[in-house]
């Protein structure tokens, strides 16, 4: 029955995530776009490539996992299917495993499209894009988990994310190093997933440092949807 349950969630998290087929125009028209205008630059370095993966990723994050949970416990249906299913978790873990899979549809759509208009992806970064945009995505959702400790409305949620975009999209274009680089690591979730991606050719005291970032989040966002409320009063 648990099971079933489960199954359920998953399905109907699914559905609502492919009815808001508007969002997707943000998470994967607008860099297919960017780079068909930035197609005279060199590609040929997979760091290229990362920035726009990293864009997808974080857009993903914000306006499927963060929003979809923020919208079914503003309307109350989140406390709705917390009751019919027994577990929070569950709709949680439902609502990742959609976004894992849009992740993966997207960054594989993304490369096609790279491949066919702009210039050759090579299959080792079709993989490397498969294995390490899954890790990649979880990191993300816990680094931004702290969203759900404000206690935010749907409307609030958007002009701030919409602030986090333009800043973050305009830092990816920017190669900090040294304080600079760690403090945009830190808060920055574009600058946090690009690092991510770019951990082979980093530094081993930069990869070190994203890995204790990392853990850090994972706890973080362990303590935040331990304490995840379905119905507290929202700002």
């Amino acid at each position: 029955m648990e099971l079933r349950n489960d199954w359920a969630l998953f399905k109907i998290q699914l559905t609502i995530a492919f009815k808001e087929r508007f969002y997707f125009v943000y998470t994967l028209i607008v860099p297919m776009f960017m780079v068909f205008l930035n197609k005279t630059l060199n590609f040929q370095d997979n760091e290229s490539i990362y920035v726009y993966w990293s864009y997808i990723v974080v857009t993903t994050v914000f306006n499927g996992f963060l929003l979809n949970l923020i919208r079914l416990r503003e309307s109350g249906f989140l406390k709705t299917l917390t009751y019919l299913s027994g577990s929070r978790h569950s709709i949680v873990l439902a609502n990742l495993l959609v976004q894992l899979i849009i992740v993966q549809l997207e960054i594989f759509l993304f490369n096609l499209y790279v491949t066919f208009f702009i210039t050759h992806v090579s299959s080792l970064t079709f993989v490397y894009g498969f294995l390490a945009s899954s890790l990649i995505t979880v990191l993300c959702i816990a680094m931004t988990s702290i969203f759900f400790v404000l206690k935010i409305r749907r409307v609030v949620f958007n002009y701030l994310s919409g602030g986090i975009f333009t800043v973050g999209v305009l830092l990816l274009g920017v190669h900090p190093q040294g304080f600079n680089k760690a403090l945009l690591t830190i808060f920055s979730p574009f600058q946090f997933a690009y690092g991510l991606y770019v951990i082979p050719c980093s530094t081993i005291k930069y990869a070190v440092f994203l890995a204790f970032c990392s853990l850090l989040y994972l706890i973080i966002s362990v303590l935040v949807f331990k304490k995840f409320s379905i119905g507290e009063k929202l700002r």
